[in-house]
């Protein structure tokens, strides 16, 4: 009887799951709907056959590479494209990458830099360089990585540390792209450094983070960034590094609190612990894509992490429109000391904060679809 249940499940999950591949234009059937939503099992019920016939799935990379502001979240959408393209094999996706940032090597357009949402440019560049061997974009980002630094404090933070919960991606994640792209440990050094600060300063005792020490409160996006902050890191360390056990057990501590409040439905909320909060995208893109990639490499167990993320994916993709826009995403917050601030703030369709979480929830969830032997 368990191994129909689990047969059930696995089927019911593997349905879910293709119906997302054809939103996002991969895989068999892709354009068209091939697949029976009106199946029970099917949990995505919202991706109906109106929004696969007008594939969404293009419209939502389209969103990462259209809009040309160099600001943190189209960075992050376009690296959130770059993973995936590299996961699928998809070529004609990475070059659309390459095509958006022709600006910047054509003296049409220059990176900005001097603070941490402006470096975090780099982590697409470090992405194409991998992907394309092309120095001038390894050039590029090692000058935004390496200037997080250049006026290093004397605790061995980057002078950019503000104990925002929002810098452990803005400066963890570069740093941890340098190191893969170089191989150079002083990146890998950074990073840790960085991020061990952050979960001393921020992670309470329930695991989750307070957007800073003076905004005592669980803001959703906030600990997005920092459970997706911690997964880069642990998937590109190697597995004796000295400070890696100390951040496994935050990320796993984290893990297990997001588990514990997840909504009913799948998702999670603005604010973590309150449950009249309203559910938030952004941040729920962000948790599955740390859940899926913590169940696939081992570091979490199966049950019930695996549960949390069957139930969470088709939830999420239920927030897409027919035009590939994620709703219910969370406008840009300053840490405040009011949690009325972060109850009232308001949500809007298709900011790129929403549409790179839930890219890089896809590849993992693909990933994790692939099984063990799928590279990353």
């Amino acid at each position: 009887m368990k191994q129909d249940h689990d047969s059930k499940k696995r089927r019911s999950w593997a349905m879910a799951f293709a119906a997302m591949l054809a939103l996002l234009g991969l895989g068999a059937g892709a354009g068209s709907s091939g697949l029976d939503l009106k199946d029970p099992v099917n949990t995505g019920k919202k991706a109906s056959l109106a929004v696969l016939s007008l594939d969404p799935g293009e419209k939502i990379l389209n969103l990462a590479l259209g809009v040309d502001d160099a600001s943190y979240p189209m960075a992050c959408s376009r690296y959130g494209a770059l993973i995936l393209a590299d996961a699928t094999g998809d070529a004609d996706l990475r070059k659309k990458v390459e095509k958006a940032y022709d600006p910047y090597f054509s003296g049409k357009r220059t990176p900005r830099q001097g603070h941490v949402d402006f470096n975090v440019f780099g982590i697409a560049l470090f992405e194409l360089y991998r992907q394309t061997g092309d120095v001038k974009y390894l050039d590029q980002a090692k000058i935004l990585a390496d200037d997080e630094f250049k006026r290093q404090r004397k605790d061995g933070l980057c002078d950019y540390t503000r104990f925002w919960v929002d810098d452990m991606y803005m400066v963890g994640s570069l740093q941890t792209q340098a190191y893969k792209s170089l191989k150079d440990p002083v990146y890998l050094e950074r990073a840790y450094a960085q991020l061990l600060a952050y979960c001393d300063k921020l992670q309470q005792q329930n695991g989750l983070f307070y957007h800073t020490p003076g905004a005592p409160f669980f803001w959703g996006r906030g600990n997005g960034w920092a459970a997706a902050s911690m997964t880069e890191l642990l998937l590109a360390s190697p597995e004796d590094f000295p400070q890696r056990p100390a951040l496994m057990k935050s990320y796993r501590k984290m893990m297990a609190a997001l588990i514990e409040r997840q909504d009913p439905k799948g998702m999670w909320h603005q604010l973590i612990d309150d449950p009249e909060s309203y559910v938030e995208s952004s941040s729920s893109g962000m948790f599955i894509f740390a859940l899926a990639t913590g169940v696939r490499k081992g570091w979490l167990p199966k049950e019930p992490y695996l549960a949390a993320v069957e139930k969470a994916w088709p939830a999420l993709a239920g927030y897409l429109d027919q035009d590939g826009k994620l709703r219910e995403v969370c406008i840009g917050t300053g840490a405040m000391n009011s949690k009325t601030h972060y109850l009232e703030r308001p949500r809007i369709l298709g900011d790129l904060h929403g549409q790179a979480g839930f890219i890089w929830a896809a590849t993992a969830v693909y990933l994790l679809d692939k099984g063990p032997a799928a590279k990353k």
